[in-house]
């Protein structure tokens, strides 16, 4: 096995694409990217707030990270030191798990932290890394609540701009993808006709929503509403949307190029004012 090993500032970059493409909900954009980055080099660093433990594979390249951010509390008997540390990131690459790359890397974390006197840790777990926790002495605790709170730039706008279009999300989700399915070997060709295959499967729970809206099938009645029709709805479109991008690096004008032609046989010219014709 890959031993872990403590993490420098050299390792922003890495650790920060690790949280960006596995972690959060959706990856960061360049810029946040780069924003995350500069500031893990610093906190990194021997002064800062930051601990981490990454695993790299053979041929290089980070797989595995552990971090850590150190915050000050007041003191109490159970932490003594007035010191907590909140396990912000492990992740581990689908290619590399179930090699205990990652409960490796979060115990010499925690050994480090337990060294430093920090007796305090919290983390948030899912459900797939629930019993990695349990076994290194974490416990749920239903008291626990989370507020996030937008900042004043993230109402309307990101921090470095407007909205990002869909477009720019959908590339984002089809570059994930592509590379997810790269890793587990599979060629350009065998990536682009599952993804086709999961659209024809999204179409197919969107009618399912109908025939359970309408109530068509004896035997489960009623089963689906309208509201759940348009949710798989959305869900082909933007599996459809995936699909283009990762057939097509110029997806978005191939799109609009296509949807200019075709409503070009339904909808009158903005030029002409011809009328519709049917």
């Amino acid at each position: 096995m890959t031993t872990p090993r403590r993490a420098t500032p050299a390792d922003a970059e890495g650790i920060t694409c690790l949280r960006s493409e596995l972690i959060l909900s959706q990856p960061l954009t360049p810029d946040w990217l780069a924003l995350c980055r500069d500031q893990l080099i610093e906190r990194l660093q021997a002064h800062g707030d930051a601990r981490a433990y990454v695993v790299e594979a053979p041929e290089g390249g980070l797989v595995t990270c552990a971090l850590a951010v150190v915050s000050p509390v007041l003191p109490a008997p159970r932490y003594p030191k007035g010191l907590a540390a909140r396990i912000q990131a492990v992740a581990t690459r689908p290619g590399y798990r179930r090699r205990g790359y990652a409960k490796a890397a979060l115990t010499a974390l925690l050994n480090d932290l337990e060294q430093e006197d920090i007796t305090l840790f919290e983390l948030h777990a899912s459900d797939e890394s629930r019993s990695l926790y349990e076994g290194l002495g974490f416990v749920s605790d239903p008291a626990l609540m989370r507020r996030t709170a937008l900042p004043p730039q993230s109402r309307g706008q990101h921090r470095f701009g407007a909205l990002t279009d869909d477009w720019d999300t959908i590339q984002r989700l089809a570059d994930t993808f592509s590379r997810l399915d790269a890793e587990n070997g599979l060629a350009p060709e065998e990536q682009w006709t599952l993804q086709v295959l999961k659209l024809a499967e999204e179409v197919g729970e969107a009618a399912q929503a109908v025939i359970g809206a309408r109530g068509t099938n004896p035997r489960k009645g009623h089963s689906h509403t309208w509201t759940d029709v348009q949710d798989e709805v959305v869900d082909a479109v933007i599996t459809g949307m995936v699909a283009l991008a990762r057939l097509r690096p110029d997806a978005r004008e191939y799109f609009t190029a296509v949807l200019a032609r075709k409503a070009a046989k339904f909808l009158p010219s903005q030029d002409s004012g011809d009328e519709l014709l049917r």
